[in-house]
Formats: structure tokens, sequence, C-alpha cells
């Protein structure tokens, strides 16, 4: 197994793609009006974004990344400048299309059930997440007023949330999302997983999460048959 290593560009890649994706959200939350009309509570909630958001996204797909290479893989985060300008533009008319780079694994040698899990790690990183930003909220609770948000934001409720939020995202097995690998691995632990993080949803955020997550899934794998013939790899 080679050691985990990040070269210049990299880390460039890394750096770039959080901080476009703390800023995604930050729009989408805050809405122009907010950044114009309040730019130094956007400025902090930027940077709250940046502690949850952000955090969540790279611990993500460096769990892909240190995995993929415990298998004896070559694995490196590459930002996408299309999908991260997309998400930026998305996110000024209050969607958030969270795409601004992935893990890229290099291997001819991992079989079905490696990429099975070297995709789940991902979710179940956002899932631990989830539970550290509970407990955070329960222990050391931090509220600001933001104008642009109707009730006190309860920092770490929210990265809960969001973290909840990109598993479930990211657990739809459309391909390329993770969920497309695990399901094709092993479809009791898929099962097993979106039930957890359901149920979770459903008690964190509303029960319309699960009316929310089966139209996402509807629409996630309609796109998929389309952009890329319903294939996973």
């Amino acid at each position: 197994m080679e050691g985990l290593y990040f070269d210049k560009q990299e880390i460039e890649h890394i750096i770039i793609s959080v901080i476009a994706i703390s800023l995604g959200f930050a729009i989408v939350f805050a809405g122009i009006n907010g950044l114009l009309s309040s730019p130094k509570e956007f400025l902090v909630f930027m940077v709250l974004s940046l502690v949850t958001v952000g955090s969540g996204f790279i611990l993500h797909e460096m769990a892909h990344k240190l995995v993929a290479i415990y298998y004896g893989a070559s694995a490196r985060f590459i930002m996408w400048t299309k999908g991260l300008l997309l998400m930026l533009i998305t996110s000024v008319f209050g969607v958030l299309f969270a795409a601004p780079g992935a893990v890229y694994i290099y291997s001819n040698k991992i079989t079905k059930a490696e990429n099975g899990i070297i995709s789940i790690v991902g979710p179940l990183t956002n899932l631990l997440l989830v539970g550290f930003f509970i407990a955070l909220s329960k222990v050391f609770p931090v509220v600001f007023h933001l104008s642009f948000i109707g009730e006190p934001l309860n920092v770490w409720a929210f990265g809960a949330k969001i973290n909840l939020i990109l598993a479930l995202f990211n657990m739809i097995p459309a391909f390329p999302l993770d969920g497309s690998k695990v399901f094709a691995w092993n479809k009791m632990v898929w099962i097993g997983t979106i039930l957890i993080l359901l149920g979770l949803g459903a008690v964190l955020i509303s029960p319309f999460i699960i009316v929310s997550w089966g139209m996402l899934l509807v629409i996630a794998l309609i796109f998929s048959k389309l952009a890329f013939g319903g294939n996973q790899r």
C-alpha cells in the first residue's frame, strides 16, 4: 500500500473546491439579497459553512482516497472546473448542484466489493460527522442570529443536517454517485444504510425528507440514464 500523498496541484484543487462548495451553500441559504444587504453576516455564515459543509465534503472525499490507497490503488482529488462553475451559478437560483470535484481512482485490480467499500466510506464519514455535530450541539452549542435566516442558527445542528443531506444525496444509486457502486456491490448494505439515513433525516429534519429523497432519486436515475446510459462502473 502506497502512502497518503498530496501534490501541490491536488492541494490547490482541494482548497478551491472546499471554498467553492462552502460559498455555494452560503449563497443558497442567504440569497443574493442577504449577500448584498448584510455582507458582514454573509461572511460569518461563509465561515460557518467552511466548518460544517466544507469539512463534510473534504473528509468524505479523503475517506474515498484513503481506502482506495489501502486497496493498492492510486487516488487523487481532481477539481471539475465546469462542475464548480455550474454549482456557483445554480446556487444563485437557490439550487446547489454540489459537484466541484471528486477523487479519481486508478487501478486495474479493484474488485466490485472493494469498489463498493471505497464508495460507502464517503457517506459513512458524513454519518459520523452527523453524530459528532449533534454531540457538539448538546455539549457546546453555538448560536448565531443572522438577518437572512428567520430563526436562531445552531451551528452544529446545521452541520449535522447538512452532512446528513450530503450522505443521502451520495447514496442515490445512480451513476456516478457512490450509491451506484454500493448498490452494485451489496444491495442489503445499501438498503440498510438508506434506512438509517432516512430515519435520521425524518427525526433531525422532517419526515417529508423521505418524499423529497424519493423525488430526487427519480430525477437522478433519469439524468444518469440520459448522461451515462445508466452504466455503473
